[in-house]
């Protein structure tokens, strides 16, 4: 008999078959519209992974077997779409119909057919000309460009309506949209032959898809092999492997020559602080030197009054500034970077003018509160703002405030005080180095009994300005951790570990560390349901993986670095291991979500990829577990 396929499409349906004198159709994609569910090709999936970087799914279509993969090329905007008969029975050939659906918008909303005009062909790419269809739109920023193989190209501009998506009605988000299609492409598929189509927002013709897939798989490889030569045997390599992988995918390029971090996919920009608590791993533990150090000078030409911009945002030109731990983390970041290149010339000229900054505006005082008190502590915020990385705001109520003197916000500043003391004295600044040894050894004085609990044994999370030392949140919270895991601790010995039995007793899950104790009466075990629901839970139990990070840092810390402490905090990571794996529902695969449930099953949550939970993961492996970090310079 004859073949043929049902129409369908590529973010739309997909089919394939045989058609006529008894053929059979088979559905490849699935839909959901706001009443039904077509096609339902996922009764034909039999498997899904991921190869060399990218997602692979295999259908089984009568006798055969048909493989869908998709390819994005790094460093450019174009994506592969390829399939093929990788098993197929004797007899007639099998054909593929594509409809290819564009939406045409950011990550962030939805669109409809009333809001905007129809995409329209462009001339000499359009118009089922063989090898290549344009499109554009007046309110799309970019044209868009399919270099296809199709036997043949049927030009039926259309609207398709009412697409579901579940996860947005969830979080009580638009979650209707309309997509349109410029028609159906038409392939014969057969052994041997790979068919599909390069979108891209400029013309690549089908012909380079072999050249566009070879150089993805090829820096998939040398990602993969970061680590190959590391000699920690072939368990931790591939742990590592696909950390480095995963690592890659958040940097990216600002302007020419600069480079950023984007916090997490699919919906971050590029965050100060997650930036810099996620750039050793990133970058450093990978031997990305250049690249770590473009980060570091891109955040530095961006400083105003001593304050890195808490994010670029999308869709403006002036970055956001309302962050007090950006610039704490960027000193920190900064000390990493000279520990694992070596290159304290780029501290000691390049930034020293930066970093001396921050810690003379921090001292002195700058925008959103932030000074320090008599004490010699940090405080800052003035109940309206929240600088600090717990942030969630509901309209004007601040579900975490967290304004006068938060722990890790001067666990920082007294760590950095000693750094800057170093840097100072390795840059002939002898006056500066004793200033800010001096307000070390102040802050050292007050840090414990201004913040150590009695009852409950570990610190408070935030204390009062001067004049306000009975108000303390007493909350048990993992900010604490800070004051354990950095280069230089304020803490005794005794409160350094009893501050970790706690954190490990009322705080660590399988995804990282809650962020409230369950013992809390505002402890919320699950983040779920719409904006406002999931704000109150945000930090409030939610578990966060990028702070399993610190806690074994500071748990192998506490346990004097011994093999021992060291083989026990492989347990805590090892979840990531399998969540990296195996997909659960919410998550992804290949990467580390944002959030997870703070109660049991840990289910992920947020961003499936999130750039600190994958840096902290892999540093901490690397550094505290495995032990192959270098020296600190105060250390040498």
């Amino acid at each position: 008999g004859g073949v043929g396929v049902l129409s369908g499409g590529e973010g739309g349906g997909v089919g394939v078959g045989e058609r006529g004198g008894g053929g059979t159709v088979f559905d490849l994609s699935t839909n959901e519209f706001v009443d039904v569910v077509h096609p339902r090709g996922y009764r034909n999936l039999v498997s899904f992974e991921l190869r060399d970087g990218g997602p692979v799914w295999r259908y089984q279509v009568g006798g055969g077997i048909v493989e869908k993969s998709i390819v994005m090329v790094p460093g450019e905007d174009v994506v592969v779409v390829r399939y093929a008969l990788v098993k197929g029975k004797g007899g007639g050939k099998m054909r593929l119909e594509l409809h290819p659906m564009l939406a045409g918008r950011d990550f962030h909303g939805t669109i409809q057919l009333q809001q905007r005009p129809w995409w329209t062909m462009l001339p000499g790419g359009g118009g089922g000309e063989r090898g290549m269809i344009g499109v554009e739109s007046p309110e799309c920023p970019v044209k868009v460009y399919f270099g296809h193989n199709a036997d043949r190209c049927n030009i039926n501009a259309s609207w398709w309506y009412n697409f579901k998506f579940r996860m947005e009605q969830q979080r009580g988000y638009p979650d209707r949209e309309d997509l349109w299609t410029p028609g159906m492409m038409t392939f014969s598929l057969e052994p041997g032959k790979v068919v599909g189509f390069v979108a891209s927002t400029r013309p690549e013709a089908w012909e380079k898809q072999e050249e566009l897939v070879r150089r993805a798989k090829e820096r998939h490889g040398r990602l993969a092999r970061t680590f190959a030569k590391t000699g920690v045997g072939d368990d931790a390599d591939e742990f590592l492997s696909t950390l480095a992988v995963a690592a890659d995918q958040f940097v990216v390029q600002r302007g020419t020559d600069k480079h950023s971090v984007i916090a997490g996919y699919p919906w971050f920009e590029d965050w100060g602080r997650d930036t810099f608590i996620a750039m050793c791993g990133l970058t450093l533990v990978t031997g990305r030197f250049e690249i770590a150090k473009s980060i570091l000078a891109t955040f530095a030409d961006h400083m105003r009054r001593g304050l890195l911009p808490n994010r670029f945002p999308d869709k403006s030109v002036t970055p956001d500034y309302n962050t007090v731990d950006a610039s704490l983390w960027f000193i920190h970041a900064a000390y990493q970077y000279w520990r694992y290149s070596g290159d304290e010339a780029f501290l000691t000229r390049y930034l020293y003018p930066k970093l001396c900054e921050v810690m003379e505006r921090y001292r002195d005082g700058t925008d959103f509160g932030i000074r320090m008190d008599s004490d010699g502590l940090i405080r800052a915020g003035d109940g309206n703002h929240q600088p600090t990385w717990m942030d969630a705001k509901i309209g004007d109520w601040v579900v975490t405030p967290r304004h006068g003197k938060p722990v890790e916000i001067n666990a920082l500043w007294y760590s950095n005080l000693r750094v800057m003391s170093l840097v100072a004295e390795r840059a002939g600044d002898s006056a500066r180095s004793a200033g800010f040894w001096m307000l070390a050894e102040k802050a050292a004085l007050v840090f414990e009994k201004t913040y150590f609990n009695g009852v409950t044994n570990c610190l408070n999370d935030v204390v009062g300005d001067d004049g306000e030392r009975g108000r303390a949140d007493e909350s048990i919270r993992p900010n604490q951790l800070m004051a354990v895991s950095l280069p230089f601790s304020p803490l005794s010995a005794e409160a350094s570990a009893s501050v970790v039995a706690v954190c490990q007793k009322l705080l660590l899950t399988p995804m990282g560390m809650r962020t409230l104790s369950p013992t809390s009466p505002g402890y919320h075990g699950q983040c779920v349901g719409d904006q406002r629901t999931r704000d109150m839970a945000y930090h409030q139990g939610t578990a966060w993986p990028w702070l399993i990070g610190p806690f074994v840092t500071a748990y192998v810390k506490v346990r004097g670095k011994t093999a021992e402490a060291r083989a026990e905090a492989r347990n805590f990571v090892e979840p990531f291991r399998t969540h990296l794996k195996k997909a659960k529902v919410g998550g992804g695969l290949g990467s580390i979500s944002e959030i997870a449930d703070g109660d049991g099953p840990f289910t992920p949550r947020g961003c499936p990829a999130q750039a600190w939970s994958v840096g902290e993961v892999l540093r901490a492996y690397w550094e505290d577990i495995l032990n192959r970090a270098p020296a600190w310079p105060h250390e040498k």
